[in-house]
């Protein structure tokens, strides 16, 4: 099963405009390249049922994530299910989603995310920051992470698992 972080790693977070998405443009925010066409192919060789998308957001963010994921044709074009959408309030929380869902792989921009995860089999730090690269340069146990830049570098490495 795989796990998937929403916020900068499908929905972009552009450096232009950084709080666009919590402005009323939100539905101008556009998906992080290569991200339904990479989703779509991980739901056809994984299924859709072992497929999640989990994010840490409040109520508002939650309400705008599904109007953008519906507004871009996220779940027509990728074959993903929305009822394996899941939210929490604090990045810890994903731990207990991902365990919950038998979720052994999981893809997050944040290492402060993924630091709560290493039970999992596989961690994907996806184009992350400066600041979340170097703290993950401090960490000790890098034996099951993967840093990525892109898609097509999670695919490379997600299809061969």
């Amino acid at each position: 099963m795989i796990g998937i972080d929403i916020g900068r790693v499908i929905i972009s977070g552009d450096t232009d405009v950084p709080d666009q998405f919590f402005s009323p443009d939100y539905l101008k925010v556009p998906q992080i390249t290569g991200a339904f066409e990479a989703i779509k192919q991980i739901v056809m060789s994984y299924k859709a049922e072992n497929v999640h998308l989990i994010s840490k957001c409040g109520q508002v963010t939650q309400v705008r994530t599904l109007q953008w994921l519906q507004h871009y044709g996220f779940f027509q074009d990728t074959g993903f299910t929305q009822s394996n959408i899941w939210f929490c309030e604090e990045r810890h929380q994903k731990h207990a989603l991902a365990l919950q869902n038998n979720i052994r792989v999981f893809i997050d921009d944040r290492y402060s995310v993924l630091k709560h995860l290493t039970s999992l089999d596989r961690l994907y730090l996806f184009q992350p920051s400066a600041p979340e690269r170097a703290a993950f340069e401090a960490e000790t146990q890098k034996d099951k992470f993967v840093i990525v830049n892109g898609w097509n570098e999670v695919l490379d490495s997600i299809l061969s698992l």
